[in-house]
This record gives C-alpha cells, structure tokens and sequence, in this order.
C-alpha cells in the first residue's frame, strides 16, 4: 500500500514519512552517541557490557528510522564495539563470536525484527486510517453535491411549477375566449343566416313566376348555401357546447345505445337499402348523451358514404386492440386514401369535395372531441372503394399514429 501524503489526525509518524536524510543522520548520531557513552563509562565497565549502549541506539533508530538505519546501526555498533572495547581490543577475534557476540546479536535482531513488525502494523493501520478518511470526505462531499443537486431540483420544480400553473392559466383563459368568441359568433350568425334563406324563400314562393330561371336558379343557390351554412353553425355550436360540458358518466349499456342511433339514421334513410349488423356491445363508464352523439355521426357517416352503393352494409362491433376494448363502425361505402388520414379528424377538413357529399368537415371533429374527453382515443383504416373502418376507444391505453385526431 502507498504511504499517505498526509497522516490521519492523531496518527503516529512512521519512519516512511521522514526523509533518508533524517533518518540515517539519526542513525548516525545514535551510533556516536552510543559510543561516546561507553567511551566515558569504559573506565569503570572495562571489559563489562560492551554492547549495551549500542543495543539501546538500535532500538532508537529501529523506532525513529525502521529497517534500513537499524540495520546499520547494529552493524556499525557491533564493528565498533569488537574493534574498541571486546578484548582484545583494536583486533576482531573469530573466537569471540560464539562467547561474546552471538546473544547480543541476536537480542539486535530481534529488535529490529520486532521494530519492522510494529512500524508495518503501523504503517498499515495509518494507510486505512487515511483511507477511510479520505472515503469519509468524499461521501461528505457527495452528500453536500446530492444536497446541493436537490435543493436546486426542488427550486426548479417550484419555478416549472409556477410556469405550468401560469401557462395552464394563460391557456384555459385563451379557450375560454376562444370558445367564448366561437359560440358568439356562431350564435350572432344564426339570425342573418335566417333572414337570407327566409326573404330568398319569400322572393322564390311569391315572385317567381316573375323571375327568370337564371335569377331562380340563383335564389335557389342563395338558400342552399344559407342553409348549409346553419348547419355549419349549428354544428360549431354543439362543437362549442362538448368543450365546455362537464362529464356525466355513468355505467351504460352501448348496444341499446346504438340501436336508439340506428332507428334515428334509419329514418333519414326510409327510401334506401341497408342492411345493418349490430353485434353485443360491452357497458362502458360514459356520459351517455354525448357518446349517442359519437354513434350518430359515425353512423350518418357511414350512411353517407355508402349512399353509391346499390346495397350498403353498416356494421357496429367490438374488437380487442393491443389489449383495449375498441369498438368500431364499418361500411362498404367510397372509403378515402389512408394518406390523407391525419387530417380526418380536423375541423373543416373534408376528403370528398362538397358536390359529391354534402357536410360541414366538423362532424368527425365533434366524435374525435367528444372521445378525447373521455380518455380514449380514434383513429380510422380505409381503401379506395373498398369502405371505411372508425375505431374508437373509451379507456386509456392505445392510440394509433397517424389518425388520432390531428387538430382537434
């Protein structure tokens, strides 16, 4: 393990965190230390403990210094010792190994043997020590940045929060002026619009004898297109009134809901050949009025479309689609390109020009409105001359690209 840059606070030193320099210096000093010690008691030791004080610099420096300067203070020590104060002296004698020399020795070894291990434990004990240290300050840190990060997290949902209820303000304010503004207008333009096709009816029924056929084929354009505009303004209106209406929902039985909106089509279609297919329907939570509305439009869709065929076929049923009940309407009518399919549910967009299918463009506007507010979704798949296929959902969870109801 790598020694520390710094000790743990409360830590001993250990001889790794002093310089070469200090450390054999010290050993060094200790050496000259222990010899001029026994140089001035040599008078009255003689030839006694002449190892003792070089025993005792090397546990000095074994403790100050570790391995390396211990190692040579003994080594040092003990040549100093056998040359100046073993007799005889100023020699090295081989015989005094065994007699003399070996205890000591070894009493050195163990030493610095003793010294290596301490200064080891030590060593080790300071790296962990700074180690969990240095981990301690790093969660610290983490916990102040963590702090940090979510204290400026909670300022900034604050802030997002204010912005969304300041938007959603702006933009409840806006569709209230909006459909404020759309139900003024549609309601202001009811009364011309009566006025035009009555006093065109009058000029046509009292007058037109008078009249040219040119001037009554114009009069005749007048009221079919002041007529055609109340409905579009009717259609506007009761568009107007689904966006404002509070949900009344309420467990409903849809078949006997379809089979009220088949009767109604039926009778504006006494003169034609339809045949109807109408399978069980599942009981739905839903405002009941308003998903009639959903049947009725869907079905005068259909029968609409349908109106080139010799024999037509309307089919109401229930299919399960990516796990959702959706119910659906399909027809063997005109169909449309699936291309155009995005702009289907949009207000005023028509596929069919207006000479070969009467309409206002807000009739699937009305259905795709009216299944938004329930929570669901619609969407449509058709062919050329193949028929129209309107599914719709009345719980979360599906929704088909493409076809969901752009612009509504």
């Amino acid at each position: 393990m790598k020694e520390p840059d710094s000790l743990p606070p409360g830590a001993e030193a250990t001889p790794e965190s002093r310089t070469a320099l200090q450390r054999y210096g010290f050993a060094l000093l200790a050496v000259a230390i222990a010899f001029g010690i026994r140089l001035g008691f040599d008078h009255w030791l003689a030839n006694k403990h002449v190892f003792i004080t070089f025993i005792v610099a090397t546990i000095a420096v074994t403790w100050y210094g570790g391995l390396g300067p211990s190692v040579m203070t003994a080594v040092s020590g003990f040549a100093m010792a056998a040359w100046f104060f073993l007799p005889p002296r100023y020699t090295f004698q081989v015989s005094n190994f065994l007699d003399s020399m070996l205890p000591p020795i070894f009493v050195q070894a163990c030493v610095i043997f003793f010294g290596w291990a301490m200064h080891e434990a030590r060593r080790r004990a300071n790296a962990s020590a700074s180690e969990a240290i240095s981990h301690q300050k790093k969660l610290e840190l983490e916990v102040e940045e963590r702090k940090r990060a979510e204290e400026e997290v909670r300022v900034l949902n604050l802030e997002l929060e204010k912005r969304v209820e300041l938007r959603t303000a702006e933009l409840v304010a806006a569709n209230q002026e909006l459909e404020s503004f759309t139900y003024s207008v549609s309601h202001d333009l009811r009364a011309p619009l009566r006025h035009v096709d009555g006093f065109a009816q009058f000029l046509e029924e009292e007058y037109g004898s008078q009249i040219p056929a040119e001037a009554q084929a114009l009069v005749t354009k007048i009221r079919r297109g002041s007529q055609n505009m109340g409905r579009l303004v009717d259609d506007l209106l009761n568009l107007s009134r689904i966006g404002k209406k509070e949900l009344a929902r309420q467990r409903t039985e849809l078949t006997p809901l379809v089979e009220s909106a088949v009767a109604e089509i039926k009778l504006d279609n006494a003169n034609r050949k339809i045949e109807w297919q109408t399978e069980a329907l599942p009981s739905v939570e839903c405002d009941a009025g308003l998903i009639k509305q959903v049947f009725i439009n869907l079905l005068s869709n259909s029968a609409k479309y349908t109106r080139p065929r010799e024999s037509a076929r309307i089919e109401i049923g229930r299919k399960t689609v990516d796990g959702v009940n959706a119910i659906y309407v399909r027809d063997n009518g005109v169909g449309f390109n699936m291309k155009y399919a995005s702009k289907l549910f949009g207000v005023f967009q028509r596929l069919h020009r207006a000479e070969e299918f009467e309409g206002t463009g807000v009739g699937l506007a009305t259905v795709a409105r009216i299944i938004r507010k329930h929570g669901g979704n619609i969407w449509a798949e058709a062919e050329l001359e193949k028929g129209a296929t309107f599914y719709f959902t009345l719980e979360p969870g599906h929704s088909k690209a493409g076809t969901s109801g752009n612009g509504v």
